[in-house]
């Protein structure tokens, strides 16, 4: 018997968790990048052939990943990798999640709350693909509703991303527009200490709550020469 068909079998047993938010127009962006457009190119009660439409969108709209050139200035040119040399295995492994809900929008998970949920729940391993369940997602809303989304949210402190490259995570996911919080952003941002290390950083992630401690997860973005990131559909298999 293959490897295959002994594999498909037990993937077709697991249950998959959609991880990634709706592109829609109106939903919640980073104030400094563009919405997201969907517009009617054709339709057959319009006279066309077929219905399709045009995307106008920002690398960074939706559930999205962050490549390493992303937040780099100053770090060595060859840390400078952009999305479509972005290796798939690092967005393809064991996914850990965190249950991060008691922090506020502004504060910060600390190296102390991954440490006491690793002595509960058992320990990182090198690879693993950590998302934070910060319960944000229950904000995401269109606008005029998205406010609540986007003015404030929790974050990752310094000392815990550090930690989280001792333990060699592959990814860092959060269901907020960015692991930085809006006055980390201005001051400072974990955002090129993980990226100059190559650990990549998932954002906008949705469904959290329904995931176990550990399960399958896989997200893939499009193939974008020189992109910064790219939107991705990321699942969990549990």
């Amino acid at each position: 018997m293959s490897e295959i068909s002994i594999l498909l079998p037990k993937l077709r047993d697991r249950r998959l968790i959609d991880l990634s938010q709706t592109l829609e127009e109106h939903m919640p962006h980073f104030p400094t990048h563009s919405m997201f457009f969907h517009s009617l190119w054709s339709a057959p009660e319009r006279g066309g052939r077929s219905l399709h439409y045009l995307l106008v969108m920002h690398e960074h709209n939706g559930t999205h990943v962050d490549a390493p050139a992303h937040f780099l200035r100053d770090a060595p040119p060859d840390a400078h990798v952009t999305i479509e040399n972005v290796p798939l295995d690092k967005l393809m492994g064991r996914g850990v999640r965190v249950d991060c809900r008691g922090t506020q929008a502004g504060e910060y998970v600390s190296k102390d709350h991954i440490r006491e949920w690793e002595d509960r729940h058992g320990a990182l391993q090198a690879g693993d693909i950590v998302l934070l369940d910060f319960g944000w997602a229950a904000k995401w809303a269109l606008r005029p509703d998205n406010q609540p989304y986007v003015e404030d949210w929790p974050g990752v402190g310094m000392d815990a991303a550090e930690y989280l490259l001792s333990k060699q995570a592959a990814a860092l996911g959060v269901d907020t527009l960015s692991p930085d919080p809006p006055e980390a952003l201005r001051t400072r941002p974990i955002h090129p200490v993980v990226l100059e290390k190559q650990m990549l950083i998932i954002e906008n992630l949705c469904n959290l709550d329904q995931l176990p401690d550990f399960f399958i997860f896989m997200a893939f973005p499009l193939k974008i020469r020189e992109g910064s990131g790219s939107p991705v559909r990321a699942v969990a298999l549990v």
